[in-house]
């Protein structure tokens, strides 16, 4: 099967992992890289012969929107498009997709390898047959595939976005040292992950674009976001990918 890979990292990178393992030949587009090229001109045979499209960006609606339409504009009218629907609905992303019934939604949470399951969420224009599809897709990848109602975040990302938003806050106001919090996190609950590492990992713009997400979609205090966050991400202190975040890391 003919894959194209179009996001941001953590993300794509170890989707990418995935996809080769499981024998399909995979094209990786780095968000900028891929409207870069549209965006000359450039003929992008390999996308309009996918079979499956993989929309990864969650940082910036905007992007996402101009990403999904672009991406339109080079597949074919019967490629199935999965997109993330973590800063956006599904329903909101297969409505800026030429060919809204091919639009699958679904939700990453990193590390994969750790996870080892996918959720998806049908749009409103979803068709049922697009719905098979990306099910059995997830599951020959050897995820566990979990079908939640359409919102941006789903479940995972929308429950982990909001306690990295909480932690983030603690930090600002002086409770306690980022280290501190985590530590106690992982002791007190039994998480995988302290919850400002976490946000590392995924990325501080992802986190920040989920909670946007949830904000303009709900209007609820709940999600807005931290201050701290926000001025993190201004600063690009994105986490492990820009080097530092609410931590520190070497290279």
């Amino acid at each position: 099967m003919k894959l194209i890979i179009a996001g941001e990292r953590p993300f794509v990178d170890e989707l990418t992992h995935f996809c080769q393992q499981a024998g399909h030949e995979t094209v990786v587009y780095i968000i900028e890289d891929f409207l870069g090229a549209v965006q000359s001109g450039f003929t992008l045979d390999k996308a309009h012969d996918a079979d499956v499209v993989i929309e990864l960006h969650n940082e910036s609606a905007a992007a996402k929107h101009e990403l999904l339409i672009a991406l339109g504009q080079v597949v074919s009218p019967n490629t199935l498009v999965l997109t993330s629907a973590l800063a956006t609905s599904t329903t909101q992303a297969a409505a800026w997709t030429p060919g809204a019934e091919r639009v699958v939604g679904f939700g990453l949470v990193p590390p994969l390898a750790q996870t080892g399951m996918i959720e998806i969420a049908a749009a409103l224009q979803t068709a049922p047959e697009a719905l098979t599809w990306a099910t059995r897709f997830w599951q020959q990848l050897g995820f566990e595939v979990v079908q939640v109602a359409d919102s941006p975040g789903l479940v995972r990302m929308r429950t982990i976005a909001c306690l990295i938003n909480e932690a983030a806050s603690a930090v600002m106001e002086g409770v306690a040292t980022p280290a501190d919090i985590d530590q106690a996190m992982k002791l007190g609950t039994n998480y995988p992950h302290g919850p400002l590492a976490w946000a590392d990992l995924i990325g501080l713009d992802t986190v920040l674009g989920v909670l946007t997400g949830l904000f303009n979609e709900f209007g609820e205090d709940r999600y807005r976001p931290c201050p701290l966050l926000r001025r993190l991400v201004t600063a690009g202190h994105l986490g492990q990918k820009s080097g530092r975040g609410f931590y520190h890391y070497d290279g």
